[in-house]
């Protein structure tokens, strides 16, 4: 999201500041990285979310026997 609006930032300076130079005809314009941009934001924070539904399964909830649940938990060694 920072990227994109810095992005935005600096076309809107670059078009601004460049309005009377003589040897600059041209327009700074968004193009097509400035929508996939947008797209990968979007698949990230979907995939984000995801993650998060999906993490709350744990292996304790499907074992077959007390002890099995147990032994699939994590182990602490002290380690810092």
């Amino acid at each position: 999201m920072v990227s994109i609006e810095v992005f935005r930032s600096m076309l809107r300076h670059m078009n601004k500041e460049t309005q009377g130079f003589d040897w600059f005809r041209g327009k700074f314009q968004y193009g097509f990285s400035f929508g996939l941009a947008w797209v990968t934001f979007i698949l990230l924070v979907f995939s984000g979310v995801t993650y998060f539904l999906i993490s709350r399964k744990r292996k304790r909830d499907k074992a077959l026997s007390e002890r099995e649940a147990a032994e699939n938990e994590p182990v602490n060694l002290g380690r810092i």
